[in-house]
Formats: structure tokens, sequence, C-alpha cells
């Protein structure tokens, strides 16, 4: 690395001196112990002179910290400032320090709230060589925050903005999502420190409270895969990254087209078709997985992937919706809530404690309303989470068709590697879609205006399809199958669906709905009339990045469309699957679709 002017850092355990190190104690008081560190961090740098420092992440989700001794965070992050000192070396200490054993049945209890409990009160106790290092909204990188209250209420202390490259509730790099135009939505904002202009980028680099330190941090999963990231199209994120920690003013689209000019030529076709699909990706997946401030609706007690919105509730980790049957949303108001909004400065503070005055994308982060709570845009709240989810999924479906319009301009395999994974985007968006939709559905009852929810004219169920070697299951969550049911065949056996088509004569795209889990390559087949239509495995493992599950879920629920069917009335469609290993070539349903209908 230092041809190219970076320095390494080491990722610290903090109860290292008593794992490793075989002493009775981590307490960072201990003689013993600040001995030990002072003595590793003496041998480290004589073999890397040049090492930045030490990154610390201490009582949090179970990790060892200072408090266990009853010792503040500032007190274990001075251990390691004062061994890194005399060489030089900086402290990166992690404020995502919280409680995951919170309990949802106590109203005021807030996850949102923590950064501030823990760190205010010990602002300026930290030296000089210690950054802390800040996530940039108050719980975990969703798709949606407010800023992180904590950027205000520090300003004794060195502080950097901790952003995720990485899709770890944004699609895990399986979807397209270019993520920098919210990371601006957190570095424009104006905290107004003081009832003076105090933006969070201005917070971070040190400049408004007049630090030694800033920073950024990228929390990236580059790896050994050839794209680095797990997708050609991720990069722009990293890249983004980078360019905004250099300078923050900069343009997000600006930013994106410098990449896709040195990445991909200078093709005008090819940089606007990049363009408009990742700049449409972000609201697109915000729209499709959670609106309004409610966070990414994905299944938090898992693989942080496909939807799950039940999983956020009634659990210790505190990413709450507290979702009901006639209302929704956290009240972090002072008045009634959790006062997570006090937590800002005054002049924010008043903004988010109105819910008149609340901006509708962070309504529900900030406010519990009635479903029929009605919008600035004068929706009512359960029908704009109708009308956005389907409005995601729709954009969705336009970025393979663009990305085709490519072929040629692009060598082959990075063509076709992007297009596999935007097909695949397409499919899983409606899985969302659906999950969602029919989730708040059947909680309110509230039907939707549009006639979209629950009402899938174009859909045969699996369950009214001729089974032969198939039995039908349940899944869990039952919102991650079409009518709460799919079909599955016997271990290691053969199965058939089949039913006869009775739709007007003429061409259609066929879409199959299935799901696709690890621990076996099912192989499918479809046929029209006994004539083999097309052909594949349950193999997305050995395609696609993201954490894949062993069951019948969000997850694992996904589709593949085939287009442009000339189809008579009266064609028999026939599905044979065959199972292997764990996956028993389930299948949920099938979709006939008149050209152009999603």
């Amino acid at each position: 690395m230092r041809p190219w002017g970076i320095k390494v850092g080491i990722s610290l355990n903090f109860a290292s001196p008593q794992t490793l190190g075989k002493l009775a104690t981590f307490d960072p008081l201990d003689a013993s112990v600040i001995t030990w560190w002072t003595d590793k961090t003496n041998l480290l740098y004589k073999r890397i002179p040049d090492m930045a420092g030490y990154l610390i992440k201490a009582n949090s989700e179970g990790q060892p910290g200072p408090l266990t001794y009853n010792r503040t965070l500032a007190e274990g992050a001075n251990l390691f400032a004062r061994a890194v000192q005399p060489h030089g070396g900086v402290v990166m200490f992690r404020a995502f320090v919280y409680n995951n054993h919170l309990s949802p049945t106590i109203w005021k209890d807030d996850r949102a709230n923590a950064a501030v409990e823990f760190f205010r009160e010990l602002d300026g106790k930290f030296l000089d060589n210690v950054v802390v290092q800040i996530k940039y909204g108050p719980i975990d990188f969703q798709v949606r925050e407010p800023p992180s209250p904590l950027f205000a209420n520090i300003p004794n202390t060195n502080m950097a903005i901790e952003l995720q490259i990485t899709q770890e509730y944004l699609g895990h790099q399986d979807h397209l999502v270019y993520i920098p135009p919210l990371w601006k939505t957190i570095l424009d904002f104006d905290l107004r420190v003081d009832s003076k202009s105090s933006l969070v980028r201005n917070i971070v680099s040190g400049q408004h409270f007049k630090r030694p330190l800033g920073g950024y941090a990228g929390v990236v999963n580059v790896g050994t895969n050839t794209t680095w990231l797990g997708s050609h199209l991720a990069m722009s994120n990293l890249y983004a990254y980078g360019r905004l920690a250099w300078n923050p003013t900069g343009d997000p689209q600006a930013l994106l087209q410098d990449w896709v000019k040195l990445t991909f030529g200078l093709d005008k076709d090819v940089l606007k078709v990049i363009t408009d699909i990742s700049m449409a990706s972000w609201p697109a997946y915000e729209n499709y997985s959670g609106n309004l401030g409610i966070q990414t609706l994905t299944d938090i007690l898992y693989t942080h992937y496909g939807p799950n919105p039940a999983s956020q509730d009634n659990n210790g980790w505190g990413q709450w919706t507290r979702a009901d049957h006639t209302m929704i949303g956290m009240d972090r108001t002072v008045a009634n809530g959790t006062g997570n909004a006090g937590q800002y400065p005054p002049e924010v503070a008043k903004v988010f404690e109105n819910v008149e005055t609340t901006p509708d994308d962070l309504l529900l982060w900030f406010h519990h309303v009635d479903y029929k709570h009605r919008l600035h845009s004068g929706k009512t709240v359960i029908q704009h989470f109708y009308d956005a989810h389907y409005k995601g999924a729709e954009t969705a479906q336009t970025f393979a068709p663009a990305w085709r319009s490519l072929s040629g301009k692009i060598d082959q395999e990075r063509f076709e590697h992007v297009l596999f994974r935007l097909q695949y985007q397409a499919g899983h968006s409606i899985v969302w879609r659906d999950a969602i939709v029919d989730f708040y559905h059947n909680l309110s009852g509230i039907p939707d205006e549009a006639g979209r929810v629950g009402h899938h004219p174009y859909r045969i169920e699996v369950e009214n399809m001729t089974l032969d070697g198939y039995s039908l299951v349940g899944v869990d969550p039952i919102q991650m199958a079409s009518n709460l049911t799919a079909a599955v065949t016997a271990p290691l056996d053969a199965g058939q669906v089949g039913t006869t088509l009775d739709v007007p004569s003429g061409k259609y795209d066929i879409a199959i709905n299935y799901f696709d889990i690890f621990g076996g390559k099912a192989h499918y087949g479809a046929f029209i009339n006994g004539e083999p239509l097309y052909e594949w495995y349950g193999d997305l493992e050995d395609h696609l990045g993201h954490d894949f599950s062993t069951k019948l879920d969000g997850h694992s629920a996904t589709r593949i469309t085939i287009p442009n069917i000339d189809i008579k009335r009266g064609d028999v469609l026939e599905i044979i699957g065959l199972a292997d290993g764990n996956e028993l070539a389930p299948l949920d349903y099938v979709s006939i679709l008149p050209l152009g209908v999603v």
C-alpha cells in the first residue's frame, strides 16, 4: 500500500490481553493491561513504522470493552491512544454501542438514543488522537435515516462519519443500488448547532468545531472476486465514497459519470444507460423495500437480505416499527415518545417533534401514526406504501432492458454479468413488493385504492395446478409465497405441475416464481404441449453473492421470466422439477403476462 500513500491499521479485540496474552483481566486501567498493549504496540510499529493506528469496536453486540469493568468508553479509547501516540498513530473508536436486549414493551426504549446516551457526557475526555467513528444514522445503515444526533452533541471530540459501501441492508450487491445520493442527504444536512449553519460534512472534517482530526470510514466488502465487490456496477459506490471523502460537495451523478468513463469508456450510450439506471436505483430500492422512514423492511434476524417486516418488532434489537392493526411508526417525540427528536439541536428538534413539519420521508422514523394519516402529498400512509412498492418494482423492471441496449458496446463478460443481476433484481423486486404490501394489507385490513394488492389476474397459483409428485407446504413468513403456499417434491425425487392456459391466443411473457435455497441445485424444465420451452437449475448460489437461505422465505424466493412466447388458448403448460440435496424443486406460482405487464 505504501506506493499509493495508503497506511494500514489493525482492528482489535478489546479482550486480547486476556484471550491472547493470558492475563487475568483486560481492564483498561490495570497496569498489566497497559503494559501489554504498550509492548504489543511498540512491536507493531517496529515492524510497520508507518502503521495508521487502531480501530476499536467495544461493548457493542456482545463485544468486550471497558464497560465490562465499569470504566468509561473514553478510558478504553485512551488506553490505545496513549500506546500509539509516540508513533503518531490514530485510534478510530466506533460509536456503535447499544443494548441489543431492549424491551419492545417499554414505550420509551429506543436504540436510536444509544450513541448520544453513551458518548455525550464523555465529550472532551477523549485524547486528541482519538476519532469517534459515528454511523451516518442512529440505527444501522438503513435505506433512509436522519443523521445521527451525536454529530451535534460532542463538539470537543474528533468525529468521523461511518458510511457503508457494502450493501448489508441494500441488496447485498445483487440489487443495483447506487448509494451516494443517500449519503448526500446526510452530508448536506444542516444540524443548526447553536442556531448556526452546521453541515454534517463540515463537522466530520473537523472544520466546524475546529478539531485537529476528522474523517470518513467506509465499511466495504472488497474480496477475492474479480469484480472486487461482487458486482461490476457496485464498484461505483467505492469510487464515489473515495471522491466524496476527498470533496464532500461533489455531485453524485457527476462522480458516477467519471467512474463510468474510467471503467467502461467514453461511449455516450453506455454513459447514459448506466447513469440512468444507477441514479434511479436507490429511489427504486427504497420504494420496494421500506418507505417513509420505516427502515429497510428486511429480515433483521437472519440474513439482512430479503423481505420480512414482521422480524423488525417484538425482539431486543430495537429496529422496531411498532406496527399493529391501526397504527405504525416509532414515536420519537419528546412529548409522547422516546425523546430522540430532543437529542437534536433546538431548530432541528422542533421540525422532527411536530408531525406536520416532519418530512414525509422520515415521518415513520419520528411518529406513530394511523395508517390513514395523510401525508403532505395528500395520500394516506398505507396508500403510499402500496403505490411506492408497485412503483419501485416497476422501475426495477426497466433496468435489464436498458442494459440490453448496450449489447456490443460492452465486453461480453461484463455485459452478461450485469444483465444476469439486473434480471434477477427485476424478479426479486416483485418478491419484495408482494411480501410488504400483503403484510400491511393483512395487518391493517385497508384495501388498495388501485385494486392491485391481493389481486393477481394473470397469476396461476401452484395449488390450483395439477400436481404429480409435488405436495403443498407452508412458508415462513407466510407472505413469502403467493397465497401463502408453495409446492415441493419428495427428497431426491421428481415432480410435475400442469395447467391448461385459458387466455386469448397471442404473445406472452411467462414468469415462474420459485425458491432457490442453499444446499442443492434442483433441475427444472418448462414445457408447452409437451414441447421443451425452457430449462434451468436452482443454482443462483453459483452466480450471486448474497447470503443464501436454507429455507423457503424472502431470501430464497425468486423468479425467471421466459419472454415473448406464442400461446394459444387451451395450451397445456407443464413444469417438471427434480430435487437435489435439500432443494426440493420448490415452486410458488406462474404468471402469464401480456407483453408490457409486470
